[in-house]
């Protein structure tokens, strides 16, 4: 039994209104043979650590939880048809034409594989897009007046990407709260990764720093120093610098120079994983020419909701989910 299935559990006490139940052992099997993989990949080391398992189950209970309730934000499922491109608000604003819609669908490879190794007659998937803003002057409308140079902004969408499709939406669901799950796990040992190169370059600047110190100690080097007119106070400042650098690789090797360190370090992670991943509803109101419009303009207008995904410095992705009919994407 794989992780899909304990997703599957999961998601289905969400939608049924039920409290989260204890999974029983078969699940918790699963899940951490999951999670033991991925360590194989990256961090070998962290499995020999005593109890793993069941020091990284609550944290991963806790992370599937939250990304269970993360994904039930976004909206959807929007029909992917180009023939409804006219009428549908969501579509227009997105797409130039139908003709781009159709391009883009026939274009994913993720789309094209799918149906290629099924006879689904349709697919429900995760649409990326990303948001692009540009600002100018127009003409605007104060009551009955027309005023020029009145700052806009237009509102554009590219990038297009189709990803994890699946027959049915509950599936595309948990296929993405899974890859969620990984990515969160390669985040947190990407974090370790650059501590530990932090660490070295200042052991570096550390070695360097205490050779310095130990000629300055010397006679030789202060009449050098003298001859050069250097501060009286410049080896004090070095020793202050050393200092602190010492701090700083003391707070690293805490945190990380063992297993069981990094093993704690990514349970951190997962205990709180809304400091890496956040997700907000937004609602676009644009005219026609994809000009960002005020909530209160009369002026018609494509107006729809998307969901933003916020991962680090990552926040101008905008995401729905997505019905496609196999006919848009294969030729009959």
């Amino acid at each position: 039994m794989g992780l899909k299935r304990l997703w599957t559990a999961f998601y289905q006490r969400l939608i049924d209104g039920g409290s989260p139940q204890i999974p029983n052992h078969k699940k918790e099997i699963a899940v951490l043979d999951e999670m033991e993989r991925i360590l194989l990949e990256i961090d070998s080391t962290v499995i020999p650590v005593h109890r793993f398992r069941k020091k990284m189950l609550p944290s991963v209970r806790h992370t599937m939880q939250y990304f269970s309730e993360l994904i039930s934000q976004v909206p959807g499922p929007v029909d992917f048809d180009p023939g409804r491109w006219d009428d549908d608000p969501l579509l227009r604003a997105m797409f130039i034409s139908r003709k781009e819609l159709s391009s883009v669908l026939q274009s994913s490879k993720a789309l094209k594989n799918f149906f290629r190794r099924t006879n689904a007659s349709q697919a429900f998937g995760m649409l990326i897009a990303e948001q692009k803003e540009k600002n100018f002057l127009g003409t605007g409308k104060d009551g009955e007046i027309v005023r020029r140079d009145v700052p806009q902004k237009a509102v554009f969408f590219e990038n297009f990407e189709i990803v994890v499709p699946e027959a049915d939406l509950a599936e595309t669901r948990l296929e993405v709260q899974h890859h969620a799950l990984v990515g969160l796990f390669t985040q947190a040992f990407e974090k370790i990764t650059d501590l530990q190169s932090w660490k070295q370059e200042l052991e570096e600047q550390q070695h360097l720093l205490k050779f310095k110190v130990n000629r300055a100690k010397s006679a030789k080097l202060e009449s050098e120093l003298k001859s050069l007119d250097a501060p009286d106070n410049q080896v004090q400042e070095t020793l202050q610098v050393l200092g602190d650098i010492q701090r700083k690789i003391k707070e690293i090797e805490a945190e990380l120079d063992t297993p069981e360190h990094r093993l704690e370090h990514l349970c951190r992670i997962l205990k709180h994983p809304e400091q890496h991943l956040k997700v907000k509803t937004v609602l676009l109101k644009l005219s026609r020419l994809g000009i960002r419009l005020d909530s209160s303009s009369t002026e018609p207008a494509n107006e729809f909701t998307v969901a933003k995904f916020e991962m680090g410095q990552t926040q101008n992705q905008v995401v729905f989910w997505i019905r496609v009919d196999r006919t848009f994407v294969l030729s009959v």
